[in-house]
């Protein structure tokens, strides 16, 4: 069996959904030889939350995942691979994109779960999906080896839309159709890989604004262009036709568990997909307005014959009736079987999910303030997303007039913390991040306070934000690798190694906590072994995770080993060129070694950035002063006149 889900796909540019445009032929061909379900939706129009449907059969309000960012998937939860896996089968996932990795709860029940991105395609943010070809190579390996229940996530469809080729050419001012086209190619790869008696299952997990509504991407509003998906089952036990009753994700599970003759999972909000059905309508929900600026959740139901959306006011289409109206309200009303885990997101996956054009969290407080329907505040969203072509003074100026209308828009508050930390303005960014936090107190907020006190230099400080972000979710790693460095730093040697070998249980591989526990052996002067080499494997595979390969290229210095410290402290300062302690590692590695004109360029960006700081005008001076140059020196003499240090 196979579950296939492709991102961000509309139903309507699908050639069995009746697009004469589509290159759809694989994805037409299994609609062909089972059941088409004309007018399927999605629950909420996000990836997280969606697939967590998709895997329990619960609505959002239950399941408690009710937006993308700082929520995971509670392991009190029953997801479909872990009923599959307690029936005897060996099941297998592989992913393509930062959203469906394993943290976000959706391995359990998985014996394996390929998700790792690779290598960055750009110079800060790493990749926010990779190629449907690798995700499809796997899992026809995975199935090679033994699996038999495979999950296979594609994610073309997401933005940005830019299709390979052939499609880019066959589909030139389409590139959203160009995308669904190598999604099919990759569809149909997977399919003539497996047996033709394999039950298939393909969904969309959302669609994709385009526009409509006045939304380009997705998330915020609940139209056919976000919530109308395909899905399309296919063989053994399967009839062949189309299904024209509104049905939903979360009826997905229940019908598998079905077909396979497995026991249903009690209390679930899913049915079977082939059985008769009782209920009213199909229930989505959107918070995301609600969890990034403050606004009013929007919540539809779709009925056979109409559809109800409720914001701060109801709009209606077709005939609702008064049954829709009740069901509609215990949609909105469920509360959760438990209460979903949070999850803390680092500076580099904050710029992860910005890159993919969300990040959610917690909801934003509407307190003393007329909630606003997010179909009347789509213009801001739209104006929040044109800032990145501007320079950062005049997305600051933005910013900071978009939070003056919405003091709860956390999206914007999140990137004006980021535009001021990575322009050296750490006190600015702290303020706007402890507004942000008093808002809603949550770990990622709190992780972050403690990396920004990090890079200021204050350990003290820092260790502090890192436990508050622990008490907020005590699963963090992010958390625990935080305070483990920020009690290296402190010299807190003793309760560094015992909190390390502690953390180190729960998570032998964890990148930074391993290269925390290597700087401790290395500053308390233990024997350094083998951590030179191992850090620096690990910082070579995840260059994105915040300070490893910096403190490879420390180990690596420490060994004796300079140009290697001096690659992997450049591939620090590639991904985060505002890393201060970085730069002056590498500074210092430089001016050691007799490569000054190599310091000189390395202290350049913080001369720029801070030309009256008299720190970096010492360390000019120096450098030019050790090339010989006391004429270039002086200039920089005069600047640092009267501090420790100044030669």
């Amino acid at each position: 069996m196979v579950i296939i889900t492709l991102d961000t796909t509309r139903a309507d540019r699908l050639g069995c959904y009746g697009y004469t445009l589509a290159e759809t032929p694989a994805m037409d061909a299994l609609a062909a030889r089972g059941t088409r379900f004309a007018r399927a939706y999605t629950p909420v129009p996000l990836t997280i939350p969606a697939h967590s449907s998709l895997f329990t059969g619960l609505l959002p309000p239950h399941h408690g995942v009710r937006d993308n960012g700082d929520q995971r998937l509670s392991l009190e939860a029953t997801t479909l691979a872990e009923r599959l896996s307690e029936a005897g089968w060996h099941t297998h996932a592989s992913v393509a994109a930062f959203v469906t990795q394993a943290h976000w709860g959706f391995g359990q029940g998985f014996e394996g779960y390929d998700d790792e991105l690779g290598v960055p395609s750009d110079r800060l943010s790493w990749r926010a999906e990779r190629d449907g070809g690798e995700v499809v190579d796997q899992a026809l390996e995975a199935f090679a080896d033994g699996a038999d229940f495979l999950w296979v996530h594609l994610f073309e469809a997401h933005s940005p839309y830019e299709p390979s080729e052939p499609f880019r050419s066959r589909h030139p001012d389409r590139p959203y159709d160009g995308e669904i086209a190598t999604l099919d190619h990759h569809v149909g790869r997977l399919l003539a890989g497996l047996p033709p008696e394999t039950l298939v299952v393909l969904a969309g997990d959302h669609g994709e604004g385009l526009g409509d509504g006045g939304e380009e991407q997705h998330g915020l509003l609940l139209s056919d262009a976000t919530l109308h998906v395909p899905l399309i089952l296919a063989g053994p036990g399967v009839p062949v036709g189309v299904e024209e009753r509104p049905v939903s994700l979360v009826d997905v599970a229940p019908t598998l568990l079905q077909l396979l003759g497995l026991p249903a999972e009690p209390d679930v909000d899913g049915s079977d997909l082939f059985a008769p059905s009782s209920r009213p309508g199909v229930y989505s929900e959107t918070l995301y307005g609600q969890s990034h600026y403050g606004w009013a959740p929007l919540r539809s139901l779709i009925g056979p014959d109409g559809r109800v959306v409720r914001g701060t006011r109801d709009s209606l289409e077709g005939q609702v009736s008064s049954n829709m109206f009740l069901a509609l309200e215990r949609g909105a009303l469920g509360t959760p079987r438990w209460e979903p885990e949070p999850l803390t997101l680092d500076l580099a996956q904050i710029e992860q999910l910005q890159t993919l054009g969300y990040l959610g969290g917690p909801l934003a407080s509407t307190a003393g303030a007329e909630p606003v329907d997010p179909r009347d505040g789509i213009h801001a969203v739209k104006r929040l997303g044109q800032l990145g072509a501007l320079p950062p003074a005049e997305q600051e100026q933005e910013l900071r007039a978009l939070l003056e209308d919405n003091p709860g828009f956390r999206d914007a508050r999140f990137r004006l913390v980021m535009l001021l930390s990575n322009a050296g303005a750490l006190d600015e960014a702290m303020g706007e991040l402890a507004t942000l936090y008093a808002q809603v107190p949550d770990s990622t907020a709190a992780v972050t306070m403690g990396e920004l006190w990090m890079r200021a230099g204050d350990f003290g400080e820092a260790l502090h934000w890192f436990r508050e972000a622990s008490a907020h979710d005590p699963r963090s790693f992010t958390a625990r690798a935080g305070e483990l460095e920020a009690l290296v730093q402190l010299g807190l040697y003793d309760e560094a190694r015992a909190f390390a070998d502690m953390a180190l249980l729960d998570a032998p591989d964890h990148g930074s906590l391993l290269a925390s526990r290597a700087q401790l052996a290395l500053v308390d002067g233990e024997p350094l072994g083998d951590w030179p080499d191992i850090v620096a494997a690990l910082a070579r595979q995840r260059p994105y995770e915040p300070r490893l390969p910096q403190q490879a290229g420390r180990l690596l210095a420490a060994a004796g080993r300079p140009e290697e410290a001096i690659e992997l402290l450049r591939t620090e300062l590639a991904w985060r060129p505002h890393n201060l302690a970085g730069r002056l590692d590498l500074y210092a590695l430089f001016s050691e070694h007799g490569r000054n004109v190599d310091a000189v360029k390395t202290i350049r960006p913080l001369l720029a950035m801070q030309p009256n700081e008299p720190r970096w005008q010492a360390l000019a001076a120096r450098s030019y002063l050790a090339m010989g140059r006391e004429d270039l020196a002086q200039p920089h003499r005069e600047a640092c006149a009267g501090i420790e240090g100044c030669p």
